[in-house]
């Protein structure tokens, strides 16, 4: 009896320990949807505040915004000097693409201090076309096909636990300019016939520098040499290949044993498939010499030049008829609150006092 008792009283404490818990997170959750639904509610009320103080300064807001419209329309069709810009695509050798970075910087430092003479000087134009322009700006050609290849050829060149170390990932955020194969030079300025006159100051600014001419002419004489290494290693396969095919015609003459015929023929038809796929390698080789020879011909390749005349730079955020609406948007709702938390604050200090 007693052990019943005890069991009973135990199996009474466990459902009311279970019925605390359930209560505890019942509570839980309410207060946590409680406080959810609160959120809701002040957002909701915040909005309301904010459509009646819209509506009740209604007519001020109109006005600061047609003014402004008006205003910033008048600047931007009657005043405003248009702006045009052109790009230059660049295709550097040899590493020459730091030097083309170093000096894109020093035109822009020169444009930041204003300082039109020395730019006029550095770009071969007239100082008055000078003060016209307002950036010129250099960054690398991306898209995922070129980073891929890029990474591809960054990783050829490190051990396998340093490529363990960089990811594609990583690699494709902190890729340095100089691992990307194009880049674009982007002018812009107050002239829009100037942009023709740039391309060969910029170039030749790189190009005059003679470490990069020794090591154009170095790398071209050595793909010279490689060309020719190359044409003669194949002419000597062709005439082996020649050599073979007589080998295989004389063996197939005799009229010895059937499996000496065969045997014969099987070893030199290997000899000539290797000899084959051999040729078949190095002409590839040589394609890409070639390619190379074209490509490496000039420290810099000028992909596509400057417009004779420069595009009319366009964009919406640049209009300043739209960005005085915004303004003027901004300017009445500002004086607004500003009045209307002054009367709260009015109000409440006549409460306290």
């Amino acid at each position: 009896m007693e052990d019943n008792k005890k069991l009973k009283t135990k199996s009474q404490e466990e459902e009311i320990d279970l019925g605390q818990l359930f209560y505890l997170i019942g509570r839980g959750f309410s207060k946590f949807f409680g406080f959810f639904a609160y959120i809701l509610t002040s957002i909701f009320n915040w909005f309301i505040l904010f459509l009646l103080f819209l509506r009740a300064n209604m007519i001020k807001i109109l006005i600061g915004t047609v003014v402004g419209t008006l205003l910033g329309g008048i600047y931007q069709y009657g005043y405003k000097v248009p702006i045009y810009e052109s790009s230059m695509t660049l295709q550097p050798n040899f590493g020459s693409d730091i030097q083309l970075y170093k000096n894109i910087d020093y035109y822009e430092s020169l444009i930041s201090q204003e300082d039109f003479k020395r730019l006029s000087n550095s770009l071969n134009i007239s100082e008055e076309e000078a003060k016209k322009i307002t950036s010129i700006e250099v960054k690398p050609y991306s898209n995922e096909n070129q980073t891929l290849l890029a990474y591809k050829n960054f990783i050829n060149q490190l051990d396998t636990a340093t490529v363990k170390m960089l990811d594609y990932t990583k690699f494709a955020k902190e890729q340095p300019v100089e691992s990307f194969k194009y880049h674009i030079v982007k002018v812009r300025s107050r002239d829009k016939y100037v942009f023709s006159k740039l391309d060969k100051p910029i170039i030749s600014s790189i190009v005059q520098n003679p470490y990069y001419d020794q090591v154009k002419n170095t790398a071209f004489s050595n793909l010279n040499s490689r060309k020719d290494a190359l044409i003669g290693s194949m002419s000597e396969l062709d005439s082996l290949k020649l050599l073979y095919r007589e080998v295989l015609l004389a063996e197939s003459k005799k009229v010895n044993s059937g499996t000496n015929i065969f045997m014969s023929s099987t070893a030199a038809n290997n000899k000539e498939i290797a000899v084959f796929e051999k040729y078949m390698t190095m002409n590839s080789e040589l394609i890409n010499v070639n390619t190379q020879l074209t490509e490496e011909n000039e420290v810099i390749n000028v992909v596509s030049s400057f417009n004779l005349v420069g595009m009319k730079v366009k964009g919406w955020y640049r209009n300043f008829a739209i960005i005085g609406f915004a303004v003027g948007f901004l300017l009445v709702l500002i004086i607004a609150s500003l009045k209307e938390l002054n009367r709260l604050l009015t109000v409440y200090e006549h409460k306290t006092t």
